[in-house]
């Protein structure tokens, strides 16, 4: 554990002596940042992150130097280092090229999955998911390792926007999957992540606002790069779902800011990868806080992500409450603070739409049970009674049944039903449905509504396949009975049920006659 401390200090004293060089490196190449706070009118440099990486190598280097179990573990997995490090010092020098000649999106994408792809190859890969239970084909794990390398890379890019605010997160994060990986005692983590942390530190003396370097995409892209391959490599020492799920609460913060960005632009019709001013750091500078409290209120909701990391190393029920008490100060920090109008919108729409469909449900379960009661009707009239209150119930303007023809045209009578207050009825849209009695069209059922009213909240052709057909054979059924008897009048209950046994009789006796 000496070790472990006396990397971290030697890492924070070398990158404070080395950090003025590469800043004056920066002023003479012209790596300038824009300034990061509104009052703020001089020049800063950018090639930040130059510092945190030669300072580390650095400490590796004396550290070789001494002899203990620490070097011992830490020379037994060289060609580690060699295999990560490499990819690393590849997306550094893209960091060094974006801040001195700018990159575009697609350059950055294709070199960052180009040193993904390097690092699944050496071995630093996403190959099991307990979750699922088996392990993962080589194309899925490829396509899952390079996904969570970039889009932690760029995570941590898209959020530095403040003076120390990368470096402060990078810090809480490096030391969560130091502390993870010493509890796994994954030596080889522990000596990379450490040293980092020192590093972070030892920069923040420069970069915390007013800022006199930046971190640059040289660092951001650096450290995301990296603390997403360290990440993977804790898998080594316990199942992959620790190694994946505990990183990823660590780095919920620019996760979570990177997924809110793609979100919003995608609401408002933006392009995705075009950068700008409304992440959570700009709308808290917007809505009054300084910047160094806004990069201080992001510290600490950093930390929450950071030790609700490290409670999902001692039970299930720890990640239960983590996860609900993030998800409650995220709900009340995005809802009273921030105040996205792509959000509110959103949830507007989503109220409405479960609104709606809870009224779907309803009008369909209504279509339901009406069509039984239109069935047990004693009277035709006592079924289009029910047929007017449901389509009412619909939010329908108007109904009518006109019978066509009636045996010794004694036609029932069907009273038309309109919504009081219907304005003309030119104004409205309708609909004819024929319904058939004895094998010819006997009536016709038309319905009308307001064009000016909302879309219909049930399925239309529930009316057509449900409700409608039960009015319609009520309609024959009565139809039939008039025409036995000759007088409508005589269809009564006893006659119904007489009737229905009838119809019903021969059919049964065929039947047992097929059988």
């Amino acid at each position: 554990m000496r070790t472990y401390v006396g990397l971290f200090a030697l890492a924070a004293l070398v990158t404070v002596l080395v950090t003025p060089l590469v800043e004056r490196l920066g002023r003479r190449l012209g790596a300038y940042g824009d300034p990061r706070e509104v009052q703020q009118d001089r020049a800063v440099p950018r090639l930040g992150g130059l510092a945190i990486f030669v300072a580390s190598l650095a400490c590796w280097g004396v550290l070789l130097l001494i002899p203990n179990t620490v070097r011992d573990l830490f020379l037994s997995q060289r060609w580690m280092l060699g295999a990560l490090m490499g990819p690393a010092s590849l997306v550094l020098l893209l960091g060094v090229y974006d801040d001195l000649a700018g990159a575009k999106p697609w350059q950055k994408l294709l070199v960052e999955t180009a040193a993904a792809a390097m690092l699944w190859w050496a071995g630093f890969r996403i190959g099991t998911f307990p979750i699922l239970g088996y392990s993962l084909h080589n194309v899925l794990s490829f396509l899952l390792t390079a996904l969570w390398i970039v889009a932690v890379t760029n995570s941590l890019n898209l959020i530095d926007g403040l003076d120390g605010l990368a470096a402060g997160i990078s810090l809480f994060v490096t030391l969560s999957v130091f502390f993870v990986s010493l509890l796994q005692g994954n030596h080889f983590v522990c000596t990379l992540t450490i040293t980092l942390a020192g590093a972070l530190l030892g920069f923040l003396k420069f970069n915390f606002a007013p800022a006199k370097i930046f971190l640059g995409d040289t660092g951001s892209l650096f450290l995301g790069f990296s603390l997403a391959a360290l990440a993977i490599q804790t898998s080594q020492k316990s199942s992959t779902l620790l190694a994946i799920v505990v990183p990823f609460v660590a780095f919920g913060l620019p996760l979570f800011d990177t997924a809110l960005a793609v979100v919003r632009r995608f609401l408002s019709g933006r392009p995705v990868f075009v950068a700008d001013l409304d992440h959570i750091h700009h709308r808290l500078v917007r809505n009054g806080l300084t910047p160094r409290l806004a990069v201080l209120a992001l510290y600490a909701l950093a930390a929450l992500f950071s030790l609700g990391s490290l409670l999902i190393l001692r039970s299930v029920a720890n990640l239960i409450a983590m996860v609900a008490v993030l998800a409650g100060v995220f709900a009340w920090f995005l809802t009273s603070q921030l105040q996205y109008e792509e959000l509110s919108e959103l949830n507007l729409y989503v109220a409405r739409a479960m609104n709606s469909q809870r009224r779907v449900l309803a009008n369909q379960i209504l279509i339901r049970k009406a069509s039984r009661q239109v069935e047990a009707s004693a009277t035709l009239e006592e079924s289009w009674q029910v047929m007017a209150e449901t389509l009412e119930a619909l939010d329908f303007d108007g109904a009518a049944c006109r019978i066509l023809t009636w045996p010794n045209g004694a036609a029932p009578s069907l009273n038309p039903w309109q919504r009081p207050g219907l304005r003309d009825s030119s104004e409205c849209w309708s609909a004819s449905i024929p319904l058939r009695a004895g094998g010819k069209s006997r009536a016709e059922l038309e319905i009308r509504r307001d064009l000016a009213k909302d879309r219909l909240l049930f399925q239309f052709s529930s009316l057509l396949d449900t409700l409608i057909p039960s009015f319609e054979k009520q309609l024959r059924l009565r139809y039939e009975l008039a025409g036995l008897s000759g007088d409508p009048a005589a269809v009564t209950e006893p006659a119904l049920s007489a009737a229905k046994d009838r119809r019903y009789r021969p059919q049964a006796r065929a039947a047992t006659g097929n059988k």
